[in-house]
């Protein structure tokens, strides 16, 4: 006899784990602002202070993003987010600075050294925080960026010694906004385009003969990108003297890119707010500044203002306690997205306009200073 079978019991599958947020430092009014955001957007907020607890923390799930207060870095000495950083991941959550107005400058010079790519001031707002997390979760659509601002991907092959360094060819297009894919050898040129899967805007060889040594060593799929590509040939002494060669590639890249400056910028780590004009007046958010030029000022945040935006800039000076407000437009901006095997930072470049003489010389005498390589 041939039993009635019983109700079928729906499948309960698991919830995925909500995405944690980590606040390292004492509880309090930055501790509440983050947690409100944090539980707004379905993320789960946690604290810690002491060393054990952070550690502890991030072995339990890595989170989406991290606030650290400044005297965290400050107790901590130099390399104290070091070890943080790698906990994390390089691939993994971007960590926070949350400064204030006495916030030394070897503090931000040191966060800016250990990897913080983002800055907010005390007190922190709800909004601050909610900003920042909507961008990390897809929930805050990325800017649409017209034709002129669109960043252009450059290949640099064969680039090995220097080409990252303050003064490398690297770096200066990376601070003109451009987006870098880097083999240190030719051969490895044609797996960083396999690899990215797109057409990059220009290819620089540094050595004779490197421009068809990546051809030569290119299969059907890297020579179906190449095809067409613009490239530029440089000798090693050339690629010493990136600077020169500046004006040269963004002609060929169809972008102006003297007026930033960015062969003349020094470190420059202090809180920048900044705001964008809109309907209900200044929109003000804030990053932190890592380079400055006569021409402009280069800010850390994940959520940089529209290229081609006219702000107004807050700068807030450690040293001397001073705020400096100016107006400029940007540049470039590179709001926080996967990199997908590109170097880029996040943030963005802004270029000074209408500065008076006076403040005008006080920024170029803070630039006098030189640059570390």
């Amino acid at each position: 006899m041939r039993m009635a079978p019983g109700p079928v019991r729906p499948t309960t599958l698991e919830a995925p784990p909500s995405p944690r947020v980590l606040w390292v430092g004492v509880a309090g009014e930055a501790w509440l602002a983050l947690s409100r955001a944090a539980r707004a957007l379905g993320c789960e907020p946690v604290q810690a202070s002491a060393p054990g607890a952070v550690s502890l923390e991030l072995s339990r799930a890595r989170p989406r993003l991290v606030l650290v207060h400044w005297r965290q870095v400050s107790e901590r000495g130099p390399g104290g987010l070091g070890g943080l950083k790698s906990r994390v991941g390089a691939s993994g959550a971007p960590v926070v600075l949350v400064a204030e107005p006495e916030t030394p400058a070897e503090v931000l010079e040191a966060a800016d050294a250990e990897g913080v790519e983002d800055c907010l001031l005390a007190p922190v707002g709800e909004a601050a925080v909610r900003a920042r997390l909507a961008t990390l979760l897809g929930a805050r659509p990325p800017p649409v960026t017209s034709e002129r601002y669109s960043p252009r991907v450059v290949l640099l092959a064969g680039g090995a010694g220097g080409a990252r360094t303050w003064a490398g060819l690297g770096s200066l297009l990376e601070v003109s906004g451009h987006h870098l894919l880097y083999s240190a050898t030719v051969e490895g040129a044609a797996a960083r385009v396999e690899e990215h899967g797109s057409a990059p805007h220009l290819l620089i060889a540094v050595g004779d003969g490197a421009r068809g040594g990546v051809w030569a060593r290119s299969g059907t799929a890297a020579r179906a990108l190449l095809e067409g590509v613009p490239s530029l040939t440089v000798t090693p002494a050339e690629s010493g003297r990136a600077a020169t060669l500046l004006p040269r590639i963004h002609a060929m890249l169809g972008r102006e890119g003297a007026s930033l400056r960015v062969e003349e910028r020094v470190p420059f780590c202090c809180p920048v707010e900044f705001g964008e004009g809109g309907p209900q007046g200044l929109a003000w958010t804030s990053g932190v500044s890592f380079a400055l030029s006569p021409g402009g000022l280069f800010v850390r945040t994940l959520v940089p203002a529209r290229p081609g935006a006219a702000v107004t800039l807050r700068i807030h000076l450690p040293t001397t306690g001073e705020r400096l407000e100016s107006h400029g437009v940007v540049a470039w901006a590179n709001p926080f997205a996967p990199r997908d095997g590109l170097c880029c930072p996040h943030g963005m470049g802004v270029r000074f306009m209408g500065m008076g003489p006076p403040r005008l010389m006080h920024l170029r005498q803070l630039c006098q200073a030189t640059a570390s390589p």
